[in-house]
């Protein structure tokens, strides 16, 4: 008897112990899993990822060794928990793409352009610097350590960039060969040397981040977003980088998701409006689709998918019906001596084929809206060519960027207020008399 009472005892004595242990387990791990989540956010925001350990801080670059990844309790990749794995292969995937949409050049190559009287004009890339050398309207020169321009070098020399006298990487500037054409809204070279715009154009250019300061995998980021930026007149693309900077693929992320947030507002504001269309007409709001069905190639479908599936349920007058709008629109598209062949008779006793009938059910009754206007057509469309409301359109994106993106090493003399179009200044902020003030998005 009393050994069945020291058996009960101890099992229940057991049973109680690993109660307690599971409630313990079961407690600490939901305190783990409660406090690993504000971590993950945490690091979410600061673009890091989560590996699982108590404390990790770390990005997927410190646990990479041998192709595999471990956290820091020395727990190899396929035990990881699946969000981890998934956010490892994402990672990976990225950094597979990085070097596929970088730069695969520098995109700056800083070579100075001088005027005939050793003036520093701006600094243009090395394509262009060949360009005019083998135009013959420049000649290679180079820079002393000051920075002072040194004595030209002879074209013999220049001819044979290959050869030990003179390499391509120590030919720092040309020197323009006659003389060029002063700005117009430029009074003196002393005015001209103190703008922000010269100074700019003179300035030489780092191939880092403009945001971050990063230096590896670079990426071309417009200001002015290029659907925007393609559309506006050749005088607001050509010979203007203000509003071509450098961003590493995280910060062009970052600044493409903003982007493109207040491109989707703006032009749904506009289409809310209503814009003048070329032909006058204003464009309505049931034209924002880029596609709309077709309603006889969306019946002909429909009698095709009927004829496949529900064929022998339907009433035969029914089939009739259907198997003639399938033979008229076949007829319609059978344009070549090859598909006429393949064409049904109309005499209605021969029956549709398979693989017609799959043609008719694969047809395409989604098609182009030809009322439809895309977003960017509109917003450039709303500019209306003025020089005053593209200038403004310009400047607030440039605000946007510096706003969104906080860059901490742009170019030196970039600033907001820079000109749009080269060699000319006529920025205006506010109408004044003109009118009212422009909308900012």
């Amino acid at each position: 008897m009393s050994s069945s009472i020291s058996v009960n005892s101890s099992r229940a004595t057991s049973q109680a112990l690993m109660a307690g242990v599971t409630l313990a387990t079961a407690a600490a791990a939901s305190a783990y899993m409660f406090h690993s989540f504000r971590q993950r956010k945490m690091r979410a925001a600061n673009k890091l990822v989560d590996f699982g350990g108590y404390r990790s801080g770390a990005t997927v670059d410190d646990y990479e060794s041998g192709g595999k990844y471990y956290n820091r309790l020395g727990v190899p990749e396929e035990e990881l928990p699946t969000h981890i794995q998934r956010e490892i292969y994402k990672e990976q995937q990225r950094k597979a793409k990085m070097e596929m949409i970088s730069l695969k050049t520098p995109m700056y190559d800083n070579v100075y352009m001088l005027d005939e009287d050793r003036e520093p004009m701006c600094t243009i890339s090395m394509k262009k610097a060949r360009w005019y050398i083998n135009k013959g309207i420049a000649e290679w020169s180079s820079f002393k350590d000051d920075g002072s321009c040194a004595g030209n070098i002879s074209n013999d020399s220049k001819n044979n960039l290959s050869g030990k006298m003179v390499e391509e990487q120590d030919l720092k500037c040309i020197r323009l060969l006659f003389e060029h054409k002063v700005s117009s809204n430029v009074s003196s070279r002393k005015e001209e040397g103190t703008s922000s715009e010269t100074l700019y154009l003179r300035s030489a250019k780092r191939n880092i981040c403009v945001a971050c300061g990063r230096d590896g995998h670079i990426i071309r980021h417009y200001i002015v977003p290029y659907a925007y930026r393609s559309l506006l007149p050749p005088e607001y693309k050509s010979h203007m980088s203000h509003d071509i900077v450098i961003l590493c693929p995280d910060c062009h992320l970052d600044c493409e998701r903003h982007s493109k947030r207040r491109m989707k507002r703006m032009e749904n504001e506009l289409r809310k409006k209503g814009i003048m269309s070329e032909g006058g007409g204003a464009i309505a709001r049931n034209d924002i689709d880029q596609f709309v069905e077709d309603a006889h190639l969306g019946h002909v479908r429909s009698c095709a998918v009927a004829l496949v599936k529900w064929k022998d349920t339907m009433p035969n007058d029914q089939v009739e019906r259907y198997e003639e709008v399938v033979r008229k629109y076949l007829a319609s598209v059978c344009k070549n001596d090859d598909d006429k062949a393949t064409v049904p008779t109309w005499n209605g006793m021969e029956k549709l084929s398979k693989s017609q009938l799959q043609k008719a059910c694969s047809v395409k009754y989604r098609v182009k809206n030809p009322y439809y206007v895309s977003g960017s057509d509109i917003v450039v469309r709303s500019l209306k060519g003025d020089p005053v409301l593209i200038s403004q359109f310009i400047i607030d994106w440039r605000k946007h960027f510096m706003d969104t993106v906080n860059p901490q090493h742009m170019p030196t003399g970039w600033r907001v207020d820079n000109p749009v179009v080269c060699g000319k200044q006529f920025l205006v902020l506010d109408r004044g008399l003109e009118g009212p003030p422009l909308k900012s998005w």
